[in-house]
């Protein structure tokens, strides 16, 4: 009876260790699935992206300067943001026609008519059509910009209507260098080749909203899409009167960035 007793208790203790165990493991699970979500807490982002070492920029009256602490902390805030399409997942598609895409970018400029482009761009990468046309006008002054006009480089003029490669001080001359190594030799190799550059480097290393794009929340202060502290609001604005235009609303929308 007492062997008998002391076999009971000793798988009783077996149980209840392995019972604890797995009690901790879960734990354990659960805060490394929480880390690789929420990697930072808002302030220690803002932080991160303040010592970065790059020059975060505010354009004022057409002039750049240096952006201040409470200014680029106030554009990295999430909650109560009044632009809420810089939130939107970017790879979520947006259903409209090549009408409905063309009477959005009527009057501006090379980017006027060519709605069935930017179509295209979308079904071939993935890329929402409409977040497409928003960061071709601003990158492009509503389609008026040297760059999108393009630059003649020996042989053939080269367009590039997404702002890739080119940095604040020589915009021009590193832009059109850019569209020149990637062939962008017409507007229309310029958008597709601008969308898939933007669904390979950015969506599809998790980027997938503008405020992703410009300040990565995972990894602050590195591979950001730009210097401008408003230049997610700033397309986000054109992005949501797009949608109210055409009475459409985005259903994807991603805010859960930070543990806090």
């Amino acid at each position: 009876m007492n062997k008998r007793k002391k076999e009971n208790m000793t798988v009783l203790l077996l149980l209840g260790l392995m019972a604890i165990f797995f009690m901790a493991f879960m734990v354990s699970e659960t805060s490394l699935f929480k880390e690789e979500g929420n990697i930072h807490n808002f302030e220690e982002a803002v932080k991160r992206q303040i010592d970065n070492g790059t020059v975060d920029v505010k354009l004022d009256d057409g002039r750049t300067r240096p952006a201040e602490n409470e200014e680029i902390r106030n554009a990295m805030q999430v909650e109560g943001s009044a632009v809420p399409h810089q939130f939107l997942n970017l790879t979520e598609k947006a259903d409209v026609t090549a009408e409905e895409v063309n009477r959005l970018l009527k009057g501006k400029g090379i980017l006027e008519g060519r709605g069935d482009i930017f179509l295209e761009a979308q079904k071939r990468h993935g890329v929402n059509v409409l977040y497409l046309i928003s960061h071709a006008q601003l990158e492009t002054g509503n389609g008026e910009s040297r760059l999108a006009q393009g630059i003649q480089l020996e042989d053939a003029a080269y367009y590039n209507f997404f702002g890739i490669g080119a940095f604040d001080r020589k915009a021009v001359e590193e832009g059109s260098a850019y569209a020149a190594r990637a062939g962008w030799s017409t507007p229309e190799t310029a958008i597709l080749g601008g969308a898939e550059f933007i669904s390979e480097n950015y969506l599809d290393q998790g980027q997938q909203t503008l405020y992703a794009m410009r300040w990565n929340p995972s990894s602050p202060g590195s591979h950001l899409y730009a210097t401008d502290i408003e230049w997610a609001l700033k397309i986000g604005q054109i992005l949501e009167s797009h949608y109210r235009s055409l009475g459409i609303e985005g259903k994807d929308f991603e805010k859960d960035y930070y543990m806090n």
